[in-house]
């Protein structure tokens, strides 16, 4: 601890603002230190809180303002050192406080405070009248030799004057006022009377106890603190490689969804001149057919044989000018795309640029943190050991209590370890959308024109075949007469698996051969609306709870099983024969009220979305809700429970005033898709079936506004263009 004075950075003493030795340098809470004189505009400016210059520290501001402040009395004494060196230094000419005399100067008497010639030392330190200033004479050789440590320097010191009689040397320190110097007279009789009274030395014992034991604490985080900026810089790099991959990343969707509508318009260009050729072709057929009519029928059908060849050429030109409209549609929607899917890419591009920017700026500021951190904490550790290396008890009392408290803040901010970093060197996006949603479109009924023999079309229907599809009789069987319409409900395993029906005219059930029926409907597939069928008493099923009334969609097929997700049931397990297919019409399907009346009451389900469009004297027109229970005592008439969503209540009415609208009331945020292609008027072309998009409002009962990705733009669009995407 005997550090000499010499190894300490002159500009270590130095105040920061004025940038000279201190002058009344006064100590904050953060230990740094200012000449009173700098310090004072800052105290007098601020109100309740004073900012350190330095590290930005706030700190209560005193009652007396920069007064209030400790004044740094060790700090001080090494200035005068300073001073005094550079005077030596500089062998001035002194005036000896002794004799008067102004010569070369041997020593420093910090009682008398002055200089005293080689002759005055000798009398000074032997006459009776200074004897014991001896303890407080500073020979100049000892700073020239440079063999002056902090420890000597404070043994020279005189004690402090008492607070209350500056006549007086402060012997004893009150540790209710803040280890302030008193005399005895002040601890037994006067101010100090009954506060805790304790000796220097008891006293800078126990205060070096403290401070030594916090900058044990404080070492054992130097690595921490020392080490935060190459955790900062390897965060900031780890930053900077991730925005790179992200927008390489970014990047590879972009050109890949580019090769798909460049794969889209290659198809549209194609097809387009599939058709035009297959036209031309049929043209030509049929102008080849006309001519070879025309030489055999000459004379009498020139008239009959140019108004066919006429009406020919002009539907072929119509079928022309119909698929050139079309692949333009397309052309445009395809422009549409790529120019939204470019936008996708701009904004990508600009949310990582941001996120990139916002987090450097991040960086920055821990930077600037992690800076003032290591200043404070290096300001410290100076400190501190400056204090302690002076070994005067004097200073100790005075300053290290106040260092005991900062240290604790100190080693708070030491042991952060600041874990946003990490976070921060990452950056997310959103992926490029894909730009045409993906179908589940079914495969489409093939007739028996479309296959050369009977053997083929009966190869195709055995392996399209299942149970729930609709067949048509083609040959007269065993009491199925041509034409008879059936469905599909087991198959005969002893008889060549050969499709059992029940039959619509006969009424009940009979096997017919493969080779004698063509398929006319697909039956339920998966995405179809369903429900139990009333004749399922006991439908076997995984859960209980299935409402016979209750709508659902079918979410899976295996052979004759299936699985529903019903309003009342989210995982309904049974078999296809139990249940039955619900196709969902619009009103403007009926010629009269009745007809439809008819179809509510055989159609509507718990769970649906309904709409009343016949006041009842209940709900208003157009008031919309869900069915929540239904009363079928009397077939005739259903009494329907709805819950609607404008009196925000349930109220029962008759099924006649009701429409259905769906399985259930869409509402903002769903997503949906175009249930077939929707022609815009405008510029806007077309949207395709299956294009999906999200509701941003209700417009009212039957209209909606939907922002599809396709089209990059939200439409205004009718409730039965949509259907719920699954």
């Amino acid at each position: 601890m005997a550090a000499q004075l010499v190894e300490l950075e002159e500009n270590f003493f130095n105040c920061p603002i004025c940038l000279d030795s201190f002058k009344d340098p006064k100590l904050l809470p953060c230990l740094h230190r200012y000449c009173r004189g700098c310090v004072k505009p800052e105290v007098d400016k601020s109100d309740d809180k004073v900012k350190c210059p330095l590290c930005k520290q706030e700190c209560d501001k005193p009652t007396d303002g920069v007064d209030g402040f400790k004044t740094d009395f060790h700090t001080r004494n090494v200035v005068e050192y300073i001073q005094l060196k550079k005077s030596v230094a500089a062998e001035e000419v002194r005036k000896c406080i002794g004799c008067s005399n102004e010569l070369q100067v041997a020593a420093f008497c910090f009682k008398c405070r002055g200089f005293i010639c080689r002759k005055c030392h000798e009398i000074h330190e032997n006459s009776g009248m200074t004897r014991d200033h001896k303890e407080h004479i500073l020979a100049l050789k000892d700073v020239k030799d440079k063999h002056l440590t902090l420890e000597k320097l404070g043994s020279l010191k005189e004690a402090p004057s008492c607070s209350e009689h500056p006549e007086k040397l402060a012997e004893i320190c009150c540790v209710d006022c803040d280890n302030l110097p008193i005399c005895v007279v002040c601890g037994q009789y006067e101010n100090h009377k009954g506060h805790t009274i304790r000796g220097v030395r008891e006293l800078a014992a126990e205060e070096r106890k403290k401070i030594e034991h916090s900058m044990k604490a404080l070492r054992e985080q130097d690595g921490n603190v020392r080490g935060f900026p190459a955790k900062l810089a390897e965060a900031r790099k780890s930053l900077e490689v991730n925005i790179t991959e992200t927008k390489a990343r970014i990047r590879s969707q972009y050109n890949k969804e580019v090769g798909k509508l460049n794969e889209k318009e290659r198809e549209s260009v194609g097809l387009l001149a599939k058709h035009k050729a297959e036209i031309d072709r049929k043209e030509r057929e049929v102008v080849a057919d006309l001519n070879r009519q025309r030489e055999r029928e000459l004379k009498t059908v020139n008239d009959k044989y140019d108004k066919c060849v006429s009406e020919a050429k002009a539907k072929a030109a119509d079928e022309r000018g119909g698929k050139d409209t079309a692949a333009s549609k397309t052309k445009d929607m395809l422009t549409k795309k790529r120019s939204y899917l470019e936008n996708e890419l701009s904004d990508s591009f600009s949310s990582v640029d941001h996120q990139g920017n916002t987090n450097m700026k991040t960086f920055g500021e821990l930077s600037d943190q992690s800076t003032h951190r290591i200043q404070r904490y290096d300001n410290f550790v100076a400190v501190v050991t400056s204090v302690l290396a002076s070994r005067d008890h004097w200073t100790d009392v005075s300053c290290l209590p106040d260092m005991n408290v900062s240290s604790k803040q100190l080693i708070e901010d030491a042991k952060k370890e600041f874990p946003e970093i990490a976070a921060l060197s990452k950056v997310t996006t959103k992926a490029i959308t894909p730009v045409f949603a993906p179908k589940a479109n079914p495969s489409p009924i093939i007739n028996r024109d479309d296959f050369k023999s009977d053997a083929d079309y009966e190869k195709y229907v055995k392996e399209h075949l299942r149970i729930g599809m609709t067949l048509r009789c083609r040959k007269a069987n065993q009491g199925v007469q041509e034409g008879d319409t059936g469905k599909v409900i087991e198959f005969d395993w002893w008889n060549n698996l050969n499709p059992i029906c029940q039959w619509q005219r006969l009424g009940g059930t009979l096997v017919v051969s493969y080779s004698d029926v063509e398929i006319v409907d697909q039956g339920i597939r998966v995405g179809s609306k369903v429900r139990l069928q009333r004749s399922a008493v006991n439908p076997s099923r995984d859960q209980e709870g299935g409402n016979p009334r209750s709508v659902g969609r079918v979410t899976a097929i295996n052979r004759k099983n299936c699985t529903v997700v019903f309003s009342t049931e989210k995982h309904w397990k049974g078999l296809l024969s139990e249940v039955e297919h619900v196709s969902l019409l619009r009103r403007s399907a009926f010629q009269d009220d009745s007809s439809y009346s008819a179809y509510v009451r055989d159609t509507i389900g718990v769970g649906m979305a309904v709409r009343c469009y016949k006041d009842d004297g209940v709900t208003k027109v157009g008031d919309t809700g869900t069915v929540t229970r239904m009363d079928e005592s009397d077939p005739g008439q259903l009494t329907i429970e709805v819950r609607w969503q404008r009196q925000g209540g349930t109220q029962s009415v008759k099924h006649s005033s009701l429409e259905i609208l769906g399985l259930r009331l869409l509402s903002v945020g769903d997503t949906v898709r175009a249930e077939h292609d929707i022609n815009l008027s405008g510029m806007f072309g077309i949207i395709p079936r299956g294009d999906t998009g999200k509701i941003t409002g209700i417009v009212d009962g039957r209209k909606c506004n939907v922002h599809f990705v396709g089209l990059g733009r939200a439409l205004t669009v009718f409730f039965s263009q949509i259907e719920l995407s699954s």
